[in-house]
């Protein structure tokens, strides 16, 4: 009786396993190649969530704490050198906590030990400092104007305002004006989209508000490179 022949079985060589194996390589190698090139033709907004991205009609309106990121960029801001006080009809007749108003001040700001220190000069060579130190919270305005959005995908530029609130501090021409509950406050002006940015502020405003003194500095921003 004759037997079978035995079944042939395949033994691939080590050189026919690596060629395998390298091919395999090679394709999964080019399918990530084209569903990168796919993804990279999908416009941002479509393919995921942008963290910057704003939206038609958005508010964001409250207090916050004041963390390390937003203080930070206010950090890097840099206040021009011209500082104008408001002056109502009434050519400042209801101005009151500092000596001798004047219409035009130079300034000189910075930040020290957590704390911004506001020098201000009139046109007399009258000095004096007013001191605002970092709260604890942060108040936020930031609204869509409804302007129309930008070139980018990004949606509308919101129109903002970060206001810095903490107890007067004084020295100068504004001894008289920073005591018994006097507050002040920092208002930042700007547009721009949902992350902190330096960049996205132009102007500011400092008013003060309690028994002691009523007035409102004014001027511009840029950002430190």
């Amino acid at each position: 009786m004759m037997r079978a022949a035995p079944a042939f079985v395949r033994r691939d060589t080590p050189e026919r396993s690596v060629t395998r194996m390298s091919d395999r390589h090679g394709v999964k190698a080019r399918v990530a190649g084209l569903l990168l090139f796919a993804f990279a033709l999908v416009p941002p907004s479509e393919s995921l969530a942008c963290s910057c991205c704003t939206n038609t009609a958005q508010r964001r309106i409250g207090d916050v704490p004041l963390d390390a990121g937003r203080f930070d960029e206010i950090v890097r801001l840099r206040f021009e050198e011209a500082a104008d006080l408001y002056l109502s009809d009434d050519d400042g007749a209801t101005v009151t906590g500092i000596d001798k108003p004047d219409t035009r001040y130079r300034l000189a700001a910075a930040w020290q030990d957590g704390r911004l220190a506001l020098t201000f000069l009139d046109t007399a060579g009258r000095t004096g400092t007013l001191t605002l130190a970092r709260p604890q919270t942060i108040s936020l305005f930031e609204v869509d104007p409804r302007d129309p959005a930008p070139a980018g995908g990004v949606g509308p530029l919101l129109y903002k305002e970060w206001k810095l609130t903490a107890p007067a501090a004084g020295n100068g021409i504004f001894a008289n004006g920073t005591r018994d509950g006097q507050t002040l406050t920092l208002i930042l002006h700007g547009r721009g989209h949902n992350c902190a940015n330096a960049e996205d502020f132009t102007h500011w405003t400092l008013t003060t508000q309690g028994p002691k003194a009523n007035y409102i500095f004014y001027g511009a921003l840029r950002a430190a490179k």
